[in-house]
């Protein structure tokens, strides 16, 4: 499955590139997810989204409870997460 957290971001660069930092290696520490970058879309309404391969939610949900920063409301006021299974045509 992929997932997809969509978010805007408010705050400096540095600040989010330790959001990079933080992502890459929990995703790194736990087995099943891939994290695969940080990407901005030309369509969506958000600045940016980060996207995983995983193996599953509950994995996504064990890397995320290694992020040892905690989101400030004032600076990435909104977060979308999509979850895509498939493909469903094999």
């Amino acid at each position: 499955m992929y997932i997809v957290s969509s978010f805007d971001f408010f705050g400096e660069d540095a600040e989010l590139k330790k959001w990079d930092k933080a992502w890459k290696k929990a995703c790194e520490e736990t087995d099943g997810i891939s994290y695969r970058g940080r990407y901005t879309s030309h369509q969506a309404r958000y600045h940016w989204c980060y996207l995983y391969e995983s193996d599953g939610y509950d994995l996504f949900m064990a890397a995320m409870s290694k992020i040892p920063l905690e989101r400030d409301r004032n600076v990435t006021t909104h977060n979308i997460i999509e979850i895509f299974s498939g493909p469903m045509d094999e």
